[in-house]
């Protein structure tokens, strides 16, 4: 079941590949290697254009008070049978643009949330899609880091008024456990807001078949045969086995990738930016 699960997930990358590829920059080695250059693509949604300027501010004093606002009247959005409700992986990010929240890093009380760097510049204040019909304005960027693959991520400092709603738990079941070191073979996970096949969250598989240096050096990354789309960037990725693998950053063509489709940036990379330990939670479903 889990090889015919990923197969048809490679399939869909292929498929959403060919169409977002088009305009995707090449990113070249400098090495003689005909398979030397990757074409890249940042996996990122427009913010919706109902969001306004006017309900930003809202949302966001709101957030700052610990309470949360309703949706407008007549937004049409994609629901989802997860119980993704609160600050946690895999949440729903709208603002500054459409992403998906990794882990929690920190202890109760103090906790941070991570998503990609090109998602979210320092001082940009957050805003998720909280729950079914719920906006949460949650934090303030305090890092952000947009050097490609390996070394994508940023973290989100969330307001004292929402650390009540943060839960380290992925949203669609338990974990991370711990943190991981991802590998070639090693099979993996996500569930992020990737437009039309990510809708609501929708958990994906994969297979890691590189880990190393990314597109710059001191970079951390590792790539896997997997299915994502623009909105994923930023997402949580947890081993099978339920430990922390890294985030998700990036489509990927060719050069030394390949066969993966899909990128981002290591857990122990992450780790290293947030300056902050990883928030772990049992490996079993963990809706609330």
């Amino acid at each position: 079941m889990k090889r015919t699960l990923i197969a048809i997930a490679a399939v869909v990358t292929m498929i959403v590949a060919g169409a977002t590829y088009a305009g995707a920059t090449p990113v070249l080695t400098g090495t003689a290697d005909p398979f030397a250059g990757a074409s890249v693509k940042e996996l990122i949604a427009p913010k919706p254009d109902w969001y306004t300027d006017a309900l930003h501010d809202k949302v966001v004093a709101a957030g700052k008070q610990g309470e949360t606002v309703p949706l407008p009247d007549g937004v049409d959005y994609p629901t989802s049978g997860l119980a993704f409700t609160g600050i946690r992986p895999g949440a729903w990010i709208i603002a500054p643009a459409g992403c998906t929240t990794n882990f929690v890093f920190g202890s109760p009380g103090d906790y941070s949330i991570g998503t990609a760097g090109h998602c979210a510049a320092v001082g940009d204040e957050v805003t998720l899609i909280a729950a079914p019909g719920v906006l949460m304005n949650i934090g303030t960027t305090v890092k952000s880091v947009d050097n490609g693959i390996g070394s994508d991520f940023a973290l989100i400092d969330i307001y004292p008024e929402m650390q009540q709603y943060v839960n380290p738990s992925m949203t669609y079941f338990g974990g991370p456990t711990a943190t991981g070191s991802p590998q070639p073979g090693d099979l993996v996970q996500h569930a992020g807001h990737g437009l039309v096949i990510g809708t609501g969250g929708t958990p994906r598989a994969g297979v890691v078949v590189y880990r190393g240096e990314g597109d710059t050096g001191g970079s951390d990354a590792f790539a896997w045969a997997g299915a994502a789309s623009p909105g994923d960037s930023g997402s949580a990725v947890r081993l099978s086995s339920g430990e922390a693998a890294g985030d998700l950053t990036h489509l990927v063509v060719g050069g030394k990738y390949a066969p993966g489709d899909v990128a981002g940036t290591s857990i122990e990379k992450m780790l290293q930016f947030a300056g902050k330990p990883l928030a772990t939670a049992p490996d079993g479903p963990d809706p609330g």
